[in-house]
């Protein structure tokens, strides 16, 4: 498909064909589902009257049961606060902060949920 060699890694590959990973793929199920239950989502904002850059961040309710942190909700909310700023604050556009969104999981081809948690480069 691509003429690449057996050794060669995949990740450059994905953006390449316009595929994305597993977890790119799971991190954009989230986002979709997030933004079309907005309803269901509190924002900092909405709490705390200063206007920081945390705004636009959703507020992740305390839960000290483990099956509730692991649920889709509590889930979502560490998720969507992870994203780029560039990225969250598209939310309430959902189509354009969804196409946004894909182009950024393209170009980074996430190999696991945890490389994305930990990526802290912005754009």
């Amino acid at each position: 498909m691509t003429a690449s060699n057996v050794r060669t890694s995949c990740r450059p590959l994905f953006p390449m064909l316009g595929i994305m990973t597993l977890p790119s793929q799971y991190i954009f199920s989230l986002m979709r589902f997030l933004s079309r239950n907005l309803e269901f989502y509190i924002f900092n904002s909405t709490i705390y009257n200063y206007n920081t850059r945390n705004r636009i961040l959703l507020h992740k309710p305390s839960s000290l049961l483990t099956i509730y942190q692991k649920g889709l909700y509590y889930e979502n909310v560490g998720v969507f606060n992870k994203l780029p700023h560039n990225i969250a604050e598209l939310i309430s556009h959902s189509k354009s902060f969804l196409t946004k969104l894909k182009r950024y999981l393209l170009r980074k081809a996430f190999y696991s949920i945890d490389e994305y948690m930990n990526d802290h480069l912005d754009g």
